[in-house]
């Protein structure tokens, strides 16, 4: 069965939902301690408009991954002025920073090399609009897309500690 990988668009971003749903399983299931999450439902519901505002910048893009014509995996990057971000008042980075917002393969298909596939075409768009500079975020429980991006010349960069009432932190 081979794997197709296309350009995507804002249309295709309501079937994003179930692979945006098998990344939110992903984050449970690396970081349980940090319960309670929100279901399947509201996640989709929070996230959706963050998609549909990134492609209201110039250079958003979305590779959807394919096998037998069923969406498998998709992977969403943009850009922003270095400015708005936490880089440019600490590391040496260009004026523009590239940003992997997220990378989903369903999960029957992990370990295929497909989250390695749409990396590559994430890559290649990002040296065609001159960008030298990325940032991708991840659990740090997340150890299989740690591993994927500290193989691909990613560090670790920045860390978020949270304090959540409902999770009994105070």
């Amino acid at each position: 069965m081979p794997l197709e990988i296309t350009r995507g668009s804002v249309d295709d971003i309501d079937s994003l939902e179930p692979l945006w749903v098998a990344v939110h399983h992903a984050h449970q299931a690396a970081m349980p301690e940090l319960a309670p999450y929100v279901d399947d439902e509201e996640t989709w519901r929070e996230h959706r408009p963050l998609y549909v505002e990134l492609f209201e910048r110039p250079d958003t893009f979305l590779f959807l991954a394919r096998v037998d014509g069923e969406l498998i995996g998709y992977a969403l990057g943009c850009v922003a002025p270095a400015s708005e971000g936490f880089a440019a008042d600490t590391w040496r980075v260009g004026d523009r920073i590239g940003e992997l917002e997220s990378l989903s393969v369903l999960p029957e298909h992990r370990g295929e090399g497909i989250g390695s596939q749409l990396l590559d075409k994430v890559d290649e768009a990002f040296e065609k609009l001159g960008i030298d500079d990325v940032v991708i975020g991840a659990l740090p429980g997340n150890t299989g897309a740690l591993k994927l991006y500290e193989s691909r010349g990613f560090k670790p960069t920045w860390i978020y500690l949270s304090r959540f009432a409902a999770r009994g932190d105070r």
